[in-house]
């Protein structure tokens, strides 16, 4: 568990600085990124006064998919989730760490907060699909719960006409709408601006200290501040603390870098607010066969240097990297065979005929570049890859023993799951952890309203976006795929309109 005391790593609280000047809203946002501008276009669409500040120059977006439960896309797919399942899994994936009605919270609302974007996606020229493409697996709902996903990925695309900026991340597409929408309602940006101090007075938080090219400027708030300064992906003392394992993924595609530094949960302990008690769920994908893109994650038989078997090798994000990354070394391969194509064929029956064309070449151009192992045998192999031979041996032997019988004995694998190792010539490749980000946040209640160590709501402060803590707990689930970016739009409108309304997230109507 999780401790909340203070550290090095947080700074002392400042000393109230002189400002040059002091302005008044109902609502102020800290941070600009998916979760930020949602709550400013919410909170002034609803019609208070809103101030957005970000440190950056402009407003942050990466990654695809946006998770929701139950909006009319799904349901005119004849989708319908069981949301009650979908709560639940999450929560077991936390170990039962995580606040269950936050949860609960985003299955139930994030159908209805995301159809209000989709019908402003048309005027934007964007419209909205299921990332059937990509991410969406349409038969993972019927495995065993360990292993179940849903369609709950939507990606936002731009039309021939759009005025949106172009993007390789289709998240950019929607925070460009509603930071766009946000405008149009009467808020303001102020980029290039730090938040530097929370101010409390009392048992509530009236104001925030900034500072920009201004000068430093108190902004006062009548309702509330809304904190959505991302995880701590960048604050590496900050990982050590509280999520080391993060440490030993091989890349990070985390930006901009210097982003996600912790801000929030400086700023919030500095006024008496409680980091969250949840272990943090880094967002770490695995790659391990890179020739078929990235649509569809393989599953190989894995081995440590060793040469031995030591996971459940199903494609599902958390169990792989979370194996891979305390295997000895810190590095597994996953091994296969030259009937590849037939074992895709078997592990993704709708989905892996649209990878087929071309495959073969693309292999053999992965090892020509080195990140793909090629042996005539599996002892050629062994000797390339740095294992030993003879366990290797051993451990194919009885994978293969598995893959006859249908069942896995030792980790569980789906007969679907399990692809033997027989025909030469054999192939490897090291099995990779991409950290994406690392959200984790300050203590917050069942309306993402901060806490303290006692667990007491404080006044005026709310959490959102990765400073959001107690929502995931220990491993990120990709039950519902797109569920950090589906979280972060969901609170922040609910967030965002529930201040500027006076009410709470639960009174939310579209």
């Amino acid at each position: 568990m999780v401790t909340t005391r203070s550290s090095s790593i947080l700074q002392p609280r400042p000393h109230m600085q002189e400002t040059v000047s002091q302005v008044c809203c109902d609502v102020a946002v800290i941070g600009a990124g998916i979760a930020g501008c949602t709550a400013a276009q919410s909170a002034a669409e609803a019609g208070a006064s809103v101030i957005c500040v970000e440190k950056f120059g402009t407003y942050t977006a990466h990654g695809a998919d946006i998770a929701a439960v139950g909006t009319g896309i799904q349901s005119a797919a004849g989708i319908n989730i069981d949301g009650r399942l979908a709560s639940r899994l999450i929560y077991q994936w936390s170990q039962q760490q995580a606040n269950y009605h936050l949860i609960k919270t985003f299955v139930n609302k994030s159908g209805q907060v995301l159809d209000h974007y989709i019908s402003m996606a048309a005027d934007y020229g964007l419209r909205v699909i299921l990332n059937d493409e990509m991410t969406a697996r349409p038969d993972w709902d019927m495995l065993e719960d360990r292993f179940k996903q849903f369609r709950s990925a939507h990606k936002f695309i731009r039309t021939k006409n759009s005025t949106i900026k172009d993007s390789k991340w289709n998240a950019a597409f929607f925070v460009e709408m509603v930071f766009r929408s946000a405008l149009e309602h009467g808020a303001e940006f102020w980029f290039n601006t730090t938040a530097e101090s929370l101010i409390r007075e009392g048992d509530c938080v009236t104001g925030v200290i900034v500072a920009g090219r201004e000068g430093r400027r108190r902004i006062n708030v009548r309702k509330g501040v809304i904190l959505a300064t991302g995880g701590i992906t960048d604050n590496r003392e900050m990982i050590e603390r509280w999520c080391p394992l993060a440490l030993r993924a091989d890349k990070c595609d985390n930006f901009p870098v210097g982003g996600n530094m912790g801000d929030g949960i400086i700023m919030g302990q500095q006024i008496g607010a409680a980091v969250s008690r949840c272990n943090p769920a880094p967002v770490i994908h695995p790659v391990n066969f890179s020739a078929i893109g990235p649509g569809i994650n393989t599953s190989w038989l894995t081995v440590n240097r060793d040469g031995q078997r030591f996971c459940c090798e199903v494609a599902y994000e958390p169990i792989i990297t979370n194996a891979r990354m305390n295997a000895p070394g810190n590095v597994a391969f996953a091994i296969w065979d030259s009937d590849y194509k037939k074992h895709i064929l078997k592990q993704e029956p709708q989905k892996a005929l649209q990878f087929m064309d071309g495959l073969e070449a693309a292999v053999e151009r992965e090892v020509a570049k080195g990140d793909y192992y090629k042996g005539e045998t599996l002892r050629e192999l062994a000797e390339i890859i740095g294992v030993p031979p003879d366990a290797l041996q051993k451990t194919v032997e009885r994978y293969n023993k598995w893959c006859d019988m249908g069942f896995d004995e030792d980790f569980g694998v789906p007969g679907r799951f399990l692809s033997p190792v027989r025909k030469g010539p054999f192939y490897a490749s090291k099995v990779t952890a991409w950290l994406l980000t690392l959200a984790h946040g300050l203590h917050v209640d069942h309306n993402s309203q901060v806490c303290d160590e006692h667990d007491k709501p404080i006044g005026g402060l709310y959490a959102i976006g990765n400073v959001q803590g107690d929502f995931f707990a220990n491993s990120y689930p990709v039950t519902l795929p797109g569920a950090n970016h589906g979280r972060c739009v969901t609170f922040g409108r609910l967030v965002g309109r529930a201040l500027a309304l006076d009410t709470d997230i639960n009174g939310y109507q579209p």
